[in-house]
């Protein structure tokens, strides 16, 4: 009498595993992760939304895993974590106008009072960051942020090199400029 076997199957050199291939871009998509908050708090500006927004990156990108270029995983990732902050603060001023009685600012757990200034400076660069024109805070957000070359940036964004630089540059400026002014309004007080 022969013993009843099952024999599964083991992919040979040169054949196509989805299951292992899946696996394998869930894991190379993981070591992005910190890169991702990172652009989703300088959309956001706070640590909360950017871990909500995080989240529901790493959720669109698994749902959409067979899509995914594997070659160009992080700038696919990045892509999709942008256009989802991008996203949820064209709904933020939807519902700023039409319902401005359900809108609050959230703001992060309160710290211990050593930490206070720098809470303070904090609050402040997220604030002028956050009142840039889009134009340079999304080229601000996706170099200091995320961490994207000028090329790579200029590539998402569909510009020219030189625009990216000129953009980021003045985005620099105008953080400064906000921030010496509020500083020197603070002075003559």
């Amino acid at each position: 009498m022969q013993n009843a076997m099952t024999i599964q199957s083991v992919p040979e050199a040169g054949e196509r595993n989805p299951a292992m291939e899946r696996e394998a871009l869930t894991r190379e998509l993981l070591k992005h992760q910190r890169g991702v908050f990172l652009l989703c708090l300088g959309f956001t500006g706070n640590s909360s939304d950017a871990r909500d927004m995080t989240q529901e990156t790493f959720a669109r990108a698994l749902s959409r895993l067979d899509r995914a270029p594997a070659q160009a995983l992080r700038p696919w990732l990045l892509r999709i974590a942008r256009n989802l902050c991008i996203d949820r603060e064209r709904r933020k001023k939807i519902r700023r106008i039409f319902m401005p009685h359900l809108v609050r600012e959230e703001h992060d757990a309160m710290t211990p009072d050593h930490h206070h200034i720098r809470d303070e400076e904090i609050a402040r660069v997220r604030a002028a960051i956050r009142s840039l024109p889009h134009s340079l805070r999304e080229v601000l957000v996706l170099r200091e942020y995320a961490e994207l070359s000028y090329r790579e940036i200029a590539t998402e964004l569909n510009l020219k090199e030189g625009t990216v630089m000129s953009r980021l540059n003045r985005a620099r400026a105008a953080i400064i400029r906000m921030i010496k002014e509020e500083n020197h309004g603070k002075d003559h007080r």
